[in-house]
């Protein structure tokens, strides 16, 4: 049941520091502009090293702050993001030993700029920990219903969820690993913005940790559902928050929280509130509605002009 999932509340410097530098190595927006300027020097230069040899910069990055929030021991994860980027087997070792080096001169700036950061995470934490308790159960409770009609699979929620606090870079962020049971999210002291609320983004990661957890265990193989349960989700997670006056305008503001949230363009906000308007009419059941917000937001890429449209001679790049 919704009201089972125990968060546990933990608070981590590696992720935190390896967040930071992301954020900053791939020019995301960053509202911390003192930790930007900290970690300049040491991210440009592992960025220098991985462009020069020809790899992803984006995917070695990503991959890595997903090792690090999997807990894996920095040499395995810097590994692991290098050959995800492209780096060869042979060039592996060799290239890690730099970048390891660098990342190393990245957390001790991070350090400086923050020595007492565990302590100041479970301060900044507090307001997320305290809106959880209140809403927490009623929310995941509101989402179950949507779903599944109250009555889910008795193993849809998992028992137990750690919350990762990292320090906040982009005022509000937050991902999962499902493997792990596991959340990120930034500790932010208020909401960024009230019509959104972010115990709102933590009940929304935790669903989503759910939805991949039982699909993937139940697909043939091992990967999860290809409905557009991510952006379904955003008006799912804003009704829940509307029946426990956390939402308190008349049309949810399903723009408003995938901009908050990292997942979708104006676009498809407005293309998901016409779905979602056209689903609470016709009470069609969740996966044959899914379906049909796949199909619209295809129409949209199908929709979007391509060079030739815009007038664009392909061959003058040949």
């Amino acid at each position: 049941m919704a009201g089972c999932v125990k968060l546990r509340w933990n608070s981590q410097s590696p992720l935190s520091a390896i967040h930071a530098a992301h954020v900053v190595a791939t020019g995301e927006t960053c509202n911390d502009r003192k930790t930007e300027q900290a970690l300049a020097t040491p991210v440009t230069d592992i960025n220098g090293r991985l462009l020069s040899a020809s790899l992803d910069i984006a995917t070695f990055w990503k991959r890595l702050h997903s090792e690090t929030l999997f807990q894996v021991p920095p040499e395995q994860a810097c590994a692991i993001a290098l050959s995800a980027a492209g780096c060869s087997e042979l060039q592996v070792d060799q290239t890690a030993r730099v970048i390891l080096n660098r990342l190393g001169d990245s957390r001790l700036a991070f350090d400086r700029r923050f020595p007492k950061l565990s302590e100041q995470l479970k301060l900044r934490g507090r307001p997320l920990r305290d809106q959880w308790e209140t809403f927490g159960p009623g929310l995941l409770t509101n989402i179950t219903l949507q779903i599944w009609n109250d009555s889910p699979p008795a193993d849809w929620w998992p028992s137990r969820v750690e919350v990762i606090l990292v320090q906040p870079m982009r005022g509000g962020d937050g991902g999962y690993d499902a493997d792990a049971a596991r959340i990120w999210i930034e500790a932010v002291l208020t909401d960024i913005d009230p019509s959104v609320p972010e115990v709102l983004r933590l009940a929304y990661l935790i669903t989503q940790l759910a939805i991949d957890s039982h699909t993937r265990e139940r697909s043939s193989d091992g990967t999860s559902t290809s409905l557009p349960w991510t952006i379904g989700l955003v008006p799912i997670t804003l009704t829940a928050g509307k029946e426990l006056d956390l939402v308190r305008s008349g049309e949810l503001p399903i723009d408003t929280a995938m901009r908050l949230w990292n997942t979708g363009s104006a676009e498809i906000a407005a293309t998901t509130q016409k779905w979602w308007g056209d689903q609470r009419s016709n009470a069609t059941p969740l996966p044959l509605a899914l379906k049909e917000l796949s199909k619209r937001l295809s129409e949209i890429d199908s929709a979007r002009p391509t060079p030739t449209d815009l007038g664009i001679d392909l061959t003058e790049f040949d």
